[in-house]
């Protein structure tokens, strides 16, 4: 969930777990012009399918880190020229 940590933070996100074991994370909403409250946004998770998209993030992060260093090892030797 992007920037959930801030909603956190900010009161505006919680999670639950309902009687049935399904894990909800439930969001506050409000009007953009009126600033009314409306009815909160739940959207249930998978632990499973968190962990695979931690997973997924972790791998792209790693790629993206190589994709750096090959870069600047490049500029290193251009700028040696």
């Amino acid at each position: 969930m992007h920037n959930y940590k801030a909603l956190k933070s900010a009161g505006k996100v919680s999670v639950r777990k309902q009687d049935n074991g399904e894990i909800q994370v439930v969001c506050k909403k409000y009007d953009p012009d009126t600033g009314e409250a409306q009815s909160d946004s739940v959207k249930s998770y998978s632990l499973e399918v968190l962990g695979q998209s931690i997973d997924n993030c972790k791998a792209q992060v790693t790629k993206i880190q190589a994709e750096q260093a090959d870069l600047e090892q490049l500029e290193t030797d251009l700028k040696a020229l």
